[in-house]
C-alpha cells in the first residue's frame, strides 16, 4: 500500500524510482560527462526503522553500468523494497490530561494506526552518448506494488562550455500513475511533467559550485485512499486538490582540502502552490585516512511548513482537507557516518549509520485544564503541556525517531 506508508518525505522526496535522473539531473548529468572505460556493479541494502512499530523496509539496491567508450554508457538499476509496520490514519485521537500531586498536568493519547504490508519493485534503464560538448541521455523508470503503478520517461542533456569549466544541464520528463486501493475497485490515475535546468562551474582546483532549478506539474488522483480526517464527531476520508505545482532550487558547493578531505555542502529550498515551504541543509566530509580507508560523517537539517489544507481535526467539510503528518509543520535532523574500504583494486565495502529525529510544529492539545479555585483566589486556567509547564506540550504524529543503517559493496573490471 503505497500511500499508506510512514516515511516523512513529504516535500522532499519524489520516489526513488519514479523520476529518475530528473530532478537530480544537477549532478547526474554532469556525471555523465566523465568517461570510464570500465564496468561498475554496485550493491547496497537499506535497512530503514521508524520508532513505536511504525514503518520498516528492507530495500536491495543493485546499480549496473557499463561504459561503452564512443558508443556510450548503459546504466541500468534495480531495487525490491519490503515494507511494512503502521502508519497514522490521520483520525485524531482521544486526548488525556492528568495531574500530578505537584500540579502539573500531562498530555497522553495515542493516534491510531493501520497495520499494512506490501512489497515494490523497481526497475531504471538509463542510456548516454557524448555528441560533441552534449551528452543527452534518455531514461525510463518502472515501479510495481499491489495497488500502484508508476511508469515514466525522461531526457537529460549536459551541454560542456568555457574550455569545460562550465557544465549546462537541463532535462525534461512525464510520468504516468495508476492507482488502485485495495480497499474498493476503483482505478485512478495521475500524471506528472518535469523540468530542471542547472550549472555547474569550476572554480578553481579545489572548488565546485553547481546550481539547479526544478519545476514539477502533477494532475490527476493526488488524495491518499487510506487516510481519513476527524470531522466534529465524523471521520470522513480526506480530500486533496487535484493538482500540484512543485518548485525546487538546490546550491551545491564542493571544496577538497590539501589533507585529502573534501566538504560538500547542500541547501535546497522547496515550495509549492499547497502553501508547503521546506529547508534543507546538508553538510558531508569525505575523510581519506591511508590509501583504503575513507570516513564519511554527515549532518542534515530540514524543516517546513504545513499545507493550506492541513489540520488534525475539522470543525466542518472542507473542499480540501488532510491531517496527514507529513503535510504538517515540522522540523527534523540526522546525523550519521559511513565507511568505505577498498580491499583491492576495483573492490570495496561500504557501511553507513544515521539516525533521525523528527519533531511536529502543528501539535493537538487537550481542552484547557480548570483547576478549582484555592481560598481567596480564582480558578486558574492553563493548557494542558506534557512537561507540566503549559501550551508546549501536546501530541503531534509527526513526532519520531528514525534509525536507518546500509551496507554493500562496489565492484569495478
Amino acid at each position: 500500500m503505497a500511500a499508506s506508508r510512514g516515511v516523512a518525505v513529504a516535500a522532499t522526496s519524489p520516489g526513488k524510482a519514479k523520476r529518475i535522473a530528473l530532478l537530480a539531473a544537477g549532478i547526474g548529468a554532469v556525471g555523465a560527462t566523465a568517461a570510464r572505460s570500465e564496468t561498475t556493479l554496485d550493491l547496497k541494502v537499506l535497512g530503514y526503522q521508524e520508532n513505536d512499530g511504525r514503518t520498516r523496509v528492507i530495500d536491495p539496491v543493485l546499480y549496473y553500468d557499463q561504459d561503452f567508450g564512443e558508443k556510450g554508457r548503459l546504466g541500468i538499476l534495480a531495487a525490491f523494497d519490503s515494507i511494512s509496520g503502521a502508519s497514522p490514519t490521520g483520525q485524531a485521537p482521544a486526548l488525556n490530561t492528568t495531574t500530578s500531586a505537584s500540579g502539573g498536568t500531562v498530555t497522553s493519547g495515542e493516534f491510531p494506526k493501520a497495520s499494512y504490508r506490501d512489497t515494490r519493485t523497481a526497475l531504471a534503464l538509463s542510456y548516454g552518448r557524448r555528441s560533441g560538448s552534449h551528452v543527452p541521455t534518455v531514461s525510463l523508470s518502472y515501479s510495481k506494488e499491489a495497488d500502484y503503478l508508476s511508469q515514466g520517461v525522461s531526457l537529460v542533456d549536459a551541454w560542456d562550455f568555457a574550455g569545460g569549466r562550465s557544465t549546462l544541464h537541463f532535462g525534461g520528463g512525464v510520468n504516468w500513475d495508476r492507482i488502485e486501493p485495495t480497499i474498493n475497485n476503483a482505478v485512478l490515475d495521475k500524471r506528472g511533467v518535469s523540468l530542471s535546468l542547472g550549472l555547474t562551474r569550476v572554480l578553481g582546483v579545489r572548488d565546485l559550485l553547481d546550481l539547479s532549478l526544478g519545476r514539477e506539474i502533477l494532475k490527476g488522483y493526488l488524495t491518499d485512499p487510506y487516510k481519513v480526517v476527524s470531522v466534529g464527531t465524523s471521520v470522513l476520508n480526506e480530500v486533496r486538490p487535484s493538482d500540484r505545482a512543485r518548485w525546487s532550487l538546490v546550491a551545491r558547493h564542493g571544496h577538497y582540502f590539501s589533507w585529502r578531505g573534501a566538504l560538500k555542502t547542500s541547501y535546497r529550498y522547496y515550495w509549492d502552490d499547497w502553501r508547503i515551504r521546506a529547508h534543507t541543509l546538508e553538510l558531508t566530509y569525505d575523510q581519506r585516512i591511508g590509501q583504503r580507508w575513507i570516513l564519511t560523517p554527515r549532518l542534515r537539517y530540514y524543516t517546513q511548513g504545513a499545507a493550506s489544507f492541513f489540520a488534525y481535526d475539522f470543525p466542518s467539510a472542507r473542499p480540501a482537507m488532510s491531517a496527514d503528518y507529513r503535510l504538517s509543520s515540522f522540523w527534523s535532523w540526522l546525523g550519521g557516518v559511513g565507511v568505505s574500504c577498498e580491499l583491492n583494486r576495483g573492490f570495496g565495502l561500504n557501511l553507513a549509520l544515521a539516525y533521525e529525529r523528527q519533531t511536529g510544529l502543528d501539535r493537538l492539545h487537550p481542552p484547557p485544564v480548570v483547576r478549582p479555585p484555592i481560598a481567596g483566589r480564582r480558578a486558574l486556567t492553563e493548557e494542558a503541556g506534557e512537561d507540566g509547564s503549559g501550551g508546549s506540550g501536546g501530541l503531534s504524529a509527526a513526532d519520531m525517531k528514525v534509525f536507518t543503517a546500509t551496507a554493500g559493496f562496489t565492484l569495478k573490471f
